[in-house]
């Protein structure tokens, strides 16, 4: 009796762990969801404009497996949609040769307004497991095998889809705004954001772009025979530490009611960047953007219900791993996306998504 209790308990436990590795390889990550977000924005005295409506597409990873097949076919439904804008934020593909299929994925795609996509990394680069493995410790700010990115920005401006790599765009007089600016950053995960470029065009004089440099002090400590030299430079330090820690609470400050004001009225000012680092975004918001749009996180790909993620995969706060946010100076989305990276396809109460995102005035 007891060995067939024990076995019935293995049974039991076995049947367990292959129904979760099931759920977690093959049920979950193409169980697509279409997300709707609500971002209510405000500008007194200063008209109406009409509601926008953002498609937000991210982390695509996709191959010519049979997930890329089901995503391919997900992403074909929603281009029987119409929008005003969409916006893909990174991670379309891992290698050269799956241009031409993304190419096809997104061809049909189409919004009143253009579709304006940025980088991540694996757009970049091609990585080797062993760069994958090296990168859940230590982050790394390049890899061994590049792609062919320019090749891959002709193939999607092909496909009508603008790439902006540290670039801007202006679209003047449309849903009732004098202006949209769309600012895309490239990825700031390998060190490749340029905000003076990104906002080159938006900013007459470039003395007025903000932007604090997180990158630790390599100050060195000069010595003089009374110490005052050394004193200056733990001085500065200390200076620079505190406008750093001021500058981040203050664009991290949570916003009370959900209602976000727009910084210059008549202008809506969008960023998209791939990665949500928390150092990227504090710089778009000193520099006066309205609404951040990114994905990289996978939500996490694993969640706990009553929880959420366990990770974040960037430099911020793990309950920001994905969902909408409103801060008192912008408002932040981030997709959990749509795929997984190849040394990783799985997912845990985190479904891939795509977002449809309305953008009222009240």
């Amino acid at each position: 009796m007891t060995a067939l209790i024990v076995t019935a308990i293995a049974v039991i436990i076995f049947i367990f762990i292959a129904s979760g590795i099931w759920y977690a390889f093959k049920k979950e990550t193409i169980n697509f969801k279409l997300s709707e977000n609500t971002i209510t924005v405000r500008q007194p005295e200063h008209g109406r404009p009409a509601p926008l409506k953002i498609l937000h597409l991210s982390d695509f990873h996709l191959r010519p497996d049979e997930k890329g097949k089901k995503l391919f076919e997900f992403i074909k439904i929603l281009s029987l949609e119409t929008f005003d804008l969409i916006f893909i934020t990174g991670d379309m593909i891992e290698k050269d040769e799956y241009r031409e299929m993304l190419s096809r994925c997104v061809k049909n795609l189409s919004a009143k307004n253009g579709i304006y996509a940025v980088y991540g990394a694996h757009d970049y680069y091609n990585k080797k497991p062993s760069e994958f493995l090296k990168n859940m410790f230590k982050k790394k700010e390049s890899y061994s095998r590049g792609n062919d990115i320019s090749a891959l920005t002709e193939k999607l401006s092909e496909t009508g889809i603008k790439v902006l790599q540290n670039e801007s765009i202006v679209i003047e007089n449309t849903a009732g705004y004098e202006k949209i600016e769309i600012i895309g950053l490239d990825d700031p995960i390998i060190n490749k954001t340029d905000l003076k470029k990104a906002f080159s065009s938006i900013f007459k004089n470039s003395a007025d772009i903000n932007i604090i440099n997180f990158a630790k002090e390599n100050l060195k400590d000069s010595f003089s025979p009374d110490g005052k030299a050394a004193k200056r430079t733990e001085a500065h330090k200390k200076v620079e530490a505190h406008k750093k820690a001021e500058a981040y609470k203050k664009a991290f400050t949570v916003s009370r009611t959900k209602i976000h004001d727009i910084k210059n009225p008549g202008i809506l000012r969008i960023a998209l960047v791939h990665t949500p680092d928390s150092h990227a975004l504090v710089n778009l918001s000193l520099n006066s953007v309205d609404l951040i749009f990114c994905g990289h996180t996978h939500g996490g790909q694993v969640r706990i219900p009553g929880y959420g993620a366990i990770i974040s995969g960037a430099n911020i706060k793990t309950k920001y791993a994905s969902g909408l946010f409103y801060f008192k100076e912008f408002v932040l989305q981030i997709s959990r996306g749509l795929g997984e990276g190849r040394f990783s396809k799985f997912r845990v109460f985190c479904s891939p998504e795509a977002i449809i995102t309305r953008v009222v005035m009240k």
